[in-house]
């Protein structure tokens, strides 16, 4: 009888990993995980610096252009030294216990000497919101003549003046027609303006009719103004424009507020020098008045010409630098600007001040009336 005998197999031996094995594959493993972490949080807060410097950049460019804007227009048809010129809101020059109009009004932190924070400025400029019927006389007024006949009433539509009413219009404020007359507003009817006193020209039916304010422009440091997280900011009127303004600074070529040598003793059309170290080769920098009150002739707001603005803006977070651990970034010193050094001011932290990014632009404007 045959019996059948199961094969002798073979024993394998399956062997695995030593524990030192595994402790060298998980520590190489930790390496290049770290290392990959590493390049991601360097590259997460290159972006977020990157996006920081982007903001801050774009903030100090608008806040240039909404400030040029309004530069540019101060004193549009507005002539302030001109006799019985109304006053435009706080567009004021003090001198003591009396005050006068100014269609530009430089307002220095210390006209005394160097700053100790932002500048401030207050410009007459023109409602120039978008308008449902253009503001125009609907009428001639002043007379058919070749002599004007003197009027005080303003011919508009209906719709003209509703708009206008939209736009801020009520009894004292000042409009300009065509350029040519200022008159503060003593009645709004259904279909005209009725003006404070005469004005004696001819304009024809389809002149411009222009709402005139005044707009202070200023830096803020107030959570209540900016909103909490926000400041410094830019603001209009105490309206927040642009956030991340921490510094505005001006300064004004004039014409006729020196007859020192070598500038005539009355206006000639061109910025005077100050400084005296170049007068063939025309203004330069230190020609700029930056200290002055202007309210006492010569040194009046109707001989300013020229404006230089300055405007600094930061970052509204401060950087962490490149490592895993929250160190924060160091940058440059005090961002110094026309007089002002912000390593004066009260309060100045030279470590905090250091812990964000600065831009600066900086602009030579020339008011359209001025």
């Amino acid at each position: 009888m045959k019996t059948d005998k199961a094969p002798r197999g073979h024993i394998h031996h399956e062997s695995g990993l030593t524990l030192i094995e595994l402790m060298i594959a998980v520590s190489v493993g930790l390496v290049i995980i770290g290392a990959a972490f590493s390049m991601l949080i360097m590259n997460q807060k290159a972006t977020t610096v990157n996006d920081q410097v982007v903001e801050t950049q774009q903030n100090v460019r608008l806040a240039m252009e909404l400030l040029a804007q309004d530069v540019r227009l101060a004193s549009y048809n507005y002539v302030a030294s001109a006799p019985g010129a109304p006053t435009v809101g706080a567009c004021s020059i003090p001198n003591g216990t009396v005050s006068r109009p100014a269609g530009i009004r430089p307002m220095d932190q210390n006209a005394a000497g160097a700053d100790t924070g932002p500048d401030s400025i207050s410009m007459v400029v023109p409602v120039l919101a978008d308008v449902v019927t253009p503001w125009v006389l609907s009428a001639n007024v002043g007379g058919t003549g070749i002599d004007p006949v003197p009027f005080n009433a303003l011919p508009m539509a209906a719709a003209a003046i509703t708009d206008m009413v939209s736009q801020g219009l009520v009894v004292g404020s000042v409009v300009s027609i065509g350029g040519g007359g200022v008159r503060a507003v003593s009645a709004v009817n259904a279909t005209s303006l009725t003006l404070s006193s005469n004005i004696e020209g001819k304009f024809p039916a389809g002149s411009r009719v222009f709402l005139l304010q005044c707009v202070t422009y200023a830096v803020s440091t107030a959570a209540a103004t900016c909103g909490t997280g926000n400041t410094p900011c830019l603001t209009r009127n105490g309206v927040v424009l642009v956030d991340g303004i921490e510094d505005i600074q001006f300064s004004y070529g004039c014409d006729g507020c020196s007859t020192a040598a070598p500038n005539p003793l009355s206006p000639d059309g061109l910025v005077d020098e100050i400084d005296g170290v170049n007068p063939t080769s025309g203004p330069s920098i230190n020609d700029f008045v930056t200290n002055s009150a202007w309210n006492l002739p010569p040194m009046s707001p109707e001989t300013i010409k020229q404006v230089q603005v300055s405007v600094v803006g930061r970052q509204m977070m401060q950087d962490q630098g490149f490592s895993e651990i929250n160190t924060p970034g160091v940058n440059s010193g005090p961002v110094i600007v026309s007089d002002h050094n912000p390593s004066a001011d009260p309060g100045y932290n030279a470590s905090d001040y250091s812990k964000v990014r600065r831009r600066v632009v900086m602009r030579i404007l020339q008011p359209r009336n001025m």
